[in-house]
């Protein structure tokens, strides 16, 4: 496998004529370049660091295994990509800067492979920034949504009352977060995403040390991504992705039992496509990539990817 860190400058909604440097790491199968590439966005305080936990946790590493190239990219406000003032990184602002990585992709640049195919695969709000990316650019061939669902589960309603200064965390504020610019509170990682009996010790101490940031500009547009007219607006396949032990969605009308269940529920929101499918991982929560059971997720992405999305396509 091989990795190169890569520069994207995207230009804000809001402000045209400026840019914001977004950092991302490339990985590529030995050989020639893949046909397609898988474009990972990670959630609420994470960045790309999600997707690659220690051993056969590393999402990165399975998909390049299977053939595929994989950016793993740092959304506005986290990681290594540059921190804008904390209003104008939005769930919107994300998607605009989404769309332009994927413009680049598919164009190509310095280097950059182009790539004839790009899959988003999003976890909780890089799911919901996937879904409207597609919706509103119709410029991606295919989806996994992780962690998002269109009912809210028992510990929904904790999630933005678990979060707080970033400046003021032991571990970020050497970072110098901006103002607005928030964390999860010490502790409550693991109370809010982890399912404890699917835990390894280290791995939630990873989790806990790999977090990042959200903006109050994203928490206060969080709600966009739920409007019933995103997820119909989506005309490719979609790949739904669970854990079976999530409290942040789930409950009340739709159980998170099989996929089955979740197709039941889901299936009247995503009416522009006819390929909708789903995928419960058992002895997981929220975050599902550090849950011993992860990699069962990541087998039967690829598997249902293959079939829609091939690394490689026959050439005309």
């Amino acid at each position: 496998m091989r990795m190169r860190t890569v520069d994207f400058h995207v230009t804000p909604p809001q402000t045209p004529g400026t840019s914001w440097r977004l950092s991302a790491q490339l990985h590529l199968p030995a050989g020639a370049p893949p046909d397609t590439v898988q474009l990972l966005l990670p959630g609420l305080t994470y960045d790309r660091r999600y997707w690659s936990a220690p051993g056969a946790l590393d999402y990165t590493r399975h998909a390049v295994g299977e053939g595929y190239a994989v950016l793993a990219l740092d959304r506005p406000g986290t990681g290594a990509s540059e921190h804008p003032p904390a209003e104008q990184v939005t769930v919107d602002s994300n998607v605009e800067a989404v769309h332009q990585v994927i413009d680049v992709l598919r164009r190509g640049a310095p280097g950059i492979p182009a790539f004839r195919h790009v899959v988003a695969v999003g976890h909780s709000l890089g799911s919901g920034i996937a879904l409207i990316e597609a919706a509103r650019h119709q410029d991606l061939d295919a989806l996994v949504v992780t962690g998002l669902l269109h009912a809210f589960g028992p510990l929904y309603a904790e999630a933005l009352p678990a979060l707080y200064p970033a400046a003021q965390d032991e571990l970020l504020a050497p970072t110098a977060p901006p103002e607005n610019y928030l964390t999860t509170l010490p502790g409550r990682r693991a109370a809010l995403y982890e399912h404890p009996p699917g835990m390894d010790p280290e791995l939630s101490e990873y989790h806990e040390h790999t977090k990042s940031t959200v903006t109050a500009g994203e928490g206060m547009t969080l709600e966009s991504i739920y409007d019933p007219a995103v997820a119909a607006g989506v005309r490719v396949p979609v790949l739904l992705v669970m854990g079976r032990c999530d409290r942040l969605f789930g409950g009340g009308d739709v159980t998170i039992d099989d996929a089955a269940s979740v197709l039941q529920y889901e299936r009247k929101f995503y009416t522009g496509t006819t390929d909708l499918d789903a995928f419960v991982v058992p002895e997981a929560a929220h975050s599902l990539n550090v849950h011993r059971t992860a990699p069962s997720w990541y087998t039967a992405a690829h598997q249902w990817l293959g079939g829609r999305v091939p690394a490689r396509t026959p050439r005309p």
